[in-house]
């Protein structure tokens, strides 16, 4: 694991504490808390600035329609490597960040009261924050979840794309009650279902020889759309 560590020989603010000449940084994902419902703000901010930041967010109905929200409200993801350590500083004052999260919270409080041995009282580098622990694994698995969550989403250009029906389509269903008989897709209902329009038909055949059809009943039934399958 790569290490960021200072040469300035100055003093850098770091949330309260100092960073000082010979403290060093882990390369890494690290985890940001944001302000309130500002972890949109805090990403645009922190990428004018040239960080590498995450804000994991996916897609949400709500009053039907289509939104896209933060899958963890109050939190983002940072990156930091060896071209971060002079400006680390400005991470905290960046507008909509709120802290750093700190993974080693039990030692800065111990380092306070003065519980640990001398040498790890001088390892001033221990008070720093540390990266997520396998953090690129972590992030590659919500990027993947992100993907899944919105390709699926009801309503999304993907979804529909993937859908494969639209309204008047005629359908089969694959069911042995409806095997056979003709359908009209009407519209995709969420998770994986659509509804489809069934039309029993009465046909009769006139004196002069032709063939009449009249609709007896009709009939909207909710269904996986895995087992539909286009006629035409």
């Amino acid at each position: 694991m790569a290490v960021i560590q200072s040469n300035s020989g100055h003093l850098e603010q770091n949330q309260g504490e100092y960073m000082q000449e010979g403290m060093s940084l882990q390369e890494g994902w690290y985890l940001l808390k944001t302000k309130s419902k500002q972890e949109a703000i805090a990403f645009d901010n922190l990428k004018i600035q040239g960080f590498d930041s995450y804000n994991p967010e996916i897609y949400v109905r709500k009053k039907k329609q289509l939104k896209e929200e933060a899958l963890f409200p109050g939190y983002i993801f940072l990156y930091l490597d060896l071209h971060d350590l002079s400006r680390y500083h400005k991470i905290r004052s960046t507008r909509g960040v709120s802290e750093m999260v700190y993974f080693n919270r039990v030692t800065r409080q111990l380092h306070r009261d003065g519980r640990l041995s001398k040498a790890e009282m001088n390892n001033d580098s221990a008070l720093l924050p540390k990266p997520i622990p396998n953090g690129q694994h972590v992030i590659d698995t919500i990027k993947s979840i992100v993907q899944l969550v919105n390709d699926n989403a009801e309503g999304t250009q993907q979804q529909q794309a993937d859908t494969g029906f639209k309204q008047g389509d005629k359908v089969i269903m694959d069911h042995p009650l409806y095997k056979n008989l003709e359908m009209t897709f009407m519209y995709d209902v969420g998770c994986d279902r659509g509804a489809i329009l069934i039309q029993h038909i009465k046909r009769q055949r006139c004196a002069n020889g032709s063939t009449t059809d009249e609709v007896v009943s009709r009939q909207e039934i909710t269904v996986r759309k895995k087992d539909l399958q286009k006629t035409g």
